[in-house]
């Protein structure tokens, strides 16, 4: 079977975020750690990846995988929980545009759809930094093709 580029993939959707104009000044990680400021963060990972459901008969010849990936957008605020939200879903709402515009991954993929995802906020409590955070979580499905 031929060889499918997961992690190309994954990286594709951190060179269109990067490359969107209304996503300046926003860190954007491949399968990795924070960064260490504070500022806004998208985070990109490899979840999995299933057989499409309806494999076509094509004599072991071609496979078509749906690959999920989380897009992680953290915002960060010392004012208030309300504010990191508040925060966090106007980034959420321009990586989703941003993904969007490019249904293809750049023609890396057959197709990408948005799946839903969670959101979180909470206080941050250490003695070093003192403010609030939340996260957005954008699950992203897309369909690939392996064929020998």
């Amino acid at each position: 079977m031929a060889k499918v580029d997961y992690y190309g993939i994954v990286n594709e959707v951190g060179v269109i975020l990067n490359a969107d104009s209304e996503l300046l000044g926003v860190q954007v990680t491949i399968e990795d750690e924070p960064p260490l400021d504070s500022g806004p963060w998208v985070a990109v990972y490899l979840e999995g990846r299933t057989p499409t459901p309806g494999q076509s008969m094509s004599a072991g010849t071609r496979t078509r995988y749906q690959l999920r990936m989380s897009v992680w957008c953290w915002q960060f605020s010392i004012e208030s929980t309300s504010r990191a939200a508040q925060l966090r879903d106007e980034l959420v709402g321009k990586v989703e545009i941003a993904l969007m515009k490019n249904r293809t991954l750049n023609d890396k993929v057959g197709s990408l759809w948005l799946d839903g995802g969670q959101l979180l906020s909470e206080q941050i409590k250490s003695d070093s930094i003192s403010g609030f955070i939340a996260g957005g979580e954008i699950v992203v499905i897309v369909e690939v093709v392996a064929i020998t």
